[in-house]
């Protein structure tokens, strides 16, 4: 009779350490998504640049997500070409398991002596992307195409554009 307690008594325990173990286990549901709105972080760490050329024809400049360039007409000259690229990283724990969404603009008019249009906005990730934990950022790049006229005017043009990040 005393093997059978001893054996009831043992099975009662694992039972109960096995539910104590899988209750401790449950993962806390995520923030909401308002607090990983304002949890989330964005820094710019370089500007669109399409580099310098000469306008005398029309055409395209292209600045890919890589920072690689290219034209269906103004001729090229060198200088500083570059996509833009943001660090975005979340600072409250749990908002690394929501999508965050890129949105960039249309189209936008640069200033400078005339002015011109960029659009056809490309983006790296092109969709919807998770970060990795909090405090780690990940590195998402814009391009961009300018729009060059005939004869365009020479100088410095600006390209005032903003990036959205929400989850």
């Amino acid at each position: 009779m005393r093997a059978l307690s001893t054996n009831n008594t043992v099975v009662t325990t694992l039972l109960f350490t096995a539910l104590l173990f899988c209750h401790a286990t449950r993962a806390a549901p995520p923030p909401s998504k308002a607090a990983c709105n304002a949890a989330l972080q964005a820094a710019l760490v370089t500007n669109l640049d399409f580099g310098d050329y000469e306008g005398a024809v029309a055409g395209t400049i292209t600045v890919d997500t890589a920072g690689a360039r290219t034209t269906t007409g103004p001729l090229l000259a060198g200088g500083t070409v570059s996509a833009a690229a943001y660090d975005v990283w979340t600072t409250l724990a749990g908002c690394e398991k929501r999508n965050i969404t890129v949105t960039v603009p249309g189209s936008v008019t640069l200033t400078g002596p005339a002015t011109m249009t960029a659009n056809n906005f490309t983006k790296n990730p092109a969709n919807k992307f998770k970060l990795t934990a909090p405090g780690v950022s990940t590195r998402v790049t814009v391009g961009a195409t300018l729009n060059s006229a005939a004869a365009q005017a020479t100088g410095g043009y600006t390209v005032p554009f903003s990036i959205q990040f929400t989850h």
